[in-house]
């Protein structure tokens, strides 16, 4: 008993958070025949997209950085929408007016895209576990779910039966009714993970 309580206060806040994601995912199951079919229409075309994702990644040195990363953000971020930024999904066109704010505008995805990545620090991240890459995922996105209203992110979980309602709708602003039609990024590496 003692032993194993030294054993746990040797975990640090950072594990336990990546941990209890890990556990999320390893015990997930998605919700409801609709969104097995949205979960593969949007997988395949991230795996349709592939090459473009890897001229973003394999512009990094970081090994663990990988095309699927960026196709998920891009989902997430910009609905898979080229000419959107995958910072935040404004576009391409334009300097960005929402976090993060004045970037752009740029020639292409591409270079939207490099720029978001370095802007968020995913570059510089090493731990690329499954517990990792959702830990960072959803600080791409925000904390304010499990920070301030004790619950999974939609950005992670939605379509899941870890996630049934309360979503943000703009910065900052918290609707504990409104559920997210998002597919969440946890899906989605699951299921490219399976392609590679």
């Amino acid at each position: 008993m003692v032993l194993s309580g030294y054993i746990k206060s040797l975990v640090t806040p950072l594990q336990a958070k990546k941990d209890k994601r890990k556990l999320l995912y390893d015990t997930m199951i998605v919700k409801n025949p609709y969104v097995q079919s949205a979960l593969n229409s949007k997988v395949n075309r991230i795996v349709a997209n592939r090459k473009r994702y890897e001229s973003v990644s394999h512009r990094f040195v970081n090994p663990g950085l990988r095309w699927y990363h960026v196709g998920i953000f891009h989902d997430l971020e910009a609905m898979q929408d080229f000419s959107r930024y995958l910072g935040n999904g404004q576009s391409l066109k334009y300097k960005t007016t929402i976090k993060p704010k004045g970037r752009g505008p740029f020639a292409s995805f591409e270079a939207g895209a490099i720029d978001a990545i370095k802007i968020q620090g995913l570059d510089k991240i090493q731990d690329w576990s499954i517990g990792g890459t959702l830990y960072t995922i959803e600080l791409y996105n925000g904390e304010g779910y499990s920070k301030y209203h004790n619950m999974n992110s939609p950005y992670l979980f939605a379509g899941t039966q870890h996630y049934t309602k309360g979503k943000y709708d703009k910065d900052g602003h918290f609707n504990p009714e409104l559920v997210s039609s998002q597919i969440g990024a946890a899906l989605l590496l699951r299921e490219l993970l399976k392609v590679g």
